[in-house]
């Protein structure tokens, strides 16, 4: 009778630390599922804000390229071989958000459909003839593309400043010798 008794106590007294336990868990679990939901709306903000930013920026830099090919005439001729590169922004962004590592990946495939050549120009005649667009190129990361396009249209656009001030400059002397 006292072992029935010892084991009824010893049941009862698991019972109520597992109940208390299972309790415990519970709270825990709504806690954590709750944290969970709250994390996946932020992501889910942070998401769609990063592709609002990606997107004005591809749309500022293609108006900005748009503007140099405009101004063709006193540009040099390396503004075609970066016309891919913008042109194919978003499609390089994603590629560069996703994982490190994959910025020549991601461009190459985007010149191949503009020729079999094209992509070799692009890294000989571009990329190595300046250091700074080098290690930005060589930096084969998300920030390294977003500077690396940027420092490519400052590049042109300082170019066609130059040459938009050379011009004015001798038209000026032109007046002058007239």
């Amino acid at each position: 009778m006292l072992a029935v008794l010892l084991i009824t106590v010893l049941f009862v007294a698991l019972s109520i630390y597992f109940f208390f336990r299972a309790e415990k868990l519970q709270h825990s679990l709504l806690r954590l599922n709750r944290e969970t939901s709250n994390k996946l709306k932020e992501n889910t903000a942070l998401t769609k804000s990063i592709a609002l930013i990606a997107s004005y920026h591809e749309e500022f830099a293609k108006s900005r390229l748009q503007k140099l090919l405009t101004n063709k005439e006193q540009c040099s001729g390396n503004i075609e071989l970066i016309k891919p590169l913008i042109n194919n922004y978003a499609i390089i962004f994603s590629e560069c958000l996703k994982e490190k590592g994959k910025l020549p990946v991601a461009t190459k495939k985007c010149f191949e459909n503009q020729g079999a050549h094209d992509y070799k120009e692009f890294v000989n005649k571009v990329i190595k003839n300046d250091e700074k667009i080098q290690r930005l190129w060589s930096s084969n990361n998300i920030v390294g593309f977003i500077s690396l396009v940027e420092a490519l249209l400052v590049k042109y656009e300082s170019v066609e400043t130059d040459n938009v001030s050379i011009q004015s400059t001798l038209k000026s002397s032109e007046d002058y010798k007239s």
